[in-house]
């Protein structure tokens, strides 16, 4: 199926959306890695309602459907991605402090839509703790939940207590946390798109608060190449084995295909140097992948979502 195989469709979109959808667009400018081929119907929904309008749509006509966020964790491919592509960066941006029972512990709704560091700062402005683990992490709320985001301090798994979810074959429901699982980068909301979530957080000193915010940026700083576009951890840490290591003694540090590079600094972290292509970071992830299996005995499980490319038939990917 070719790229202009939905442009019938452009006209339907553009009534619904107004200046809220783009067609043909290159999604390298609305992801982190800076790399990516156009969407044929890139659409940014900012209610409910139009989110199952777009669901609706997309289903009666057979148009596959693929959610971005805002692309922190996604490398897209060269060839784009065919279909309706549901950006969040307009979408679910509230946060609101709820009523509680319980004087030292405070619950937060948070859109699916908003930024991990703007709710964080939220937290710190006023005395709440409980996400500093998130300090330094970039991309949406509705993200964190997605791939149970989080660093070695915690996740935001550990927090939640009830979710709104649109599920792509169910429709809208709100679930409580104890009938979800999580684990490590991983949740049982792979088909949703995350609504709105509640967070329980205590009261604590603002001061301290933001001292530990402020130490574990600097500390990710120091062990992160952050001057250059990537997507974070590319693989997956094992129950026994950090995948930075493995890569690392591998001998594949600094190893580059065209404009990509295995950082120097940090192992597990492919960066865009400035002219990468899709194609440069997927052949140095094989490479990783072979190498490290060929003298570990190890299969790297990618961190990393990778989307688009030629599809078959017209089942939706979400993320």
């Amino acid at each position: 199926m070719s790229t202009n195989s939905f442009s019938k469709f452009y006209p339907l979109f553009q009534e619904k959306l107004k200046d809220r959808v783009l067609f043909d667009t290159p999604l390298a400018p609305f992801v982190a890695y800076g790399v990516g081929g156009p969407a044929d119907i890139l659409t940014f929904p900012v209610s409910e309602e139009e989110l199952q309008w777009i669901d609706d749509t997309a289903k009666s006509h057979k148009i596959p459907v693929t959610v971005i966020g805002t692309g922190t964790n996604l490398l897209v491919v060269d060839e784009g991605i065919r279909g309706v592509t549901i950006s969040l960066s307009k979408a679910f941006q509230g946060i609101e402090k709820l009523p509680t029972e319980h004087a030292d512990k405070i619950r937060v709704r948070c859109g699916g839509g908003v930024l991990k560091p703007k709710l964080l700062e939220w937290a710190v402005e006023n005395g709440y703790t409980g996400l500093e683990f998130s300090a330094g992490v970039p991309g949406t709320i509705g993200g964190g939940i997605y791939m149970n985001a989080g660093t070695k301090y915690g996740c935001y798994g550990d927090i939640l207590k009830e979710i709104r979810l649109f599920d792509f074959e169910k429709g809208f429901q709100q679930l409580e946390r104890n009938n979800l699982h999580f684990s490590y980068r991983e949740s049982e909301v792979r088909n949703s798109l995350v609504v709105w979530t509640t967070f329980e957080l205590r009261l604590g000193d603002k001061t301290s608060i933001r001292r530990e915010v402020d130490r574990i940026i600097q500390e990710r700083a120091e062990k992160q190449p952050l001057d250059y576009p990537s997507c974070g951890s590319t693989f997956k840490n094992g129950t026994d084995y950090s995948s930075g290591r493995l890569i690392e003694k591998a001998g594949l540090k600094g190893t580059t295909v065209g404009g990509a590079e295995i950082s120097t600094k940090h192992a597990n972290f492919i960066l865009n140097k400035g002219n990468a292509t899709a194609k440069d970071i997927l052949t140095l992830i094989n490479i990783i992948k072979t190498k490290v299996k060929e003298q570990f005995g190890v299969s790297l499980e990618c961190e990393v979502c990778i989307l688009g490319g030629s599809i078959e038939g017209t089942e939706s990917k979400k993320t």
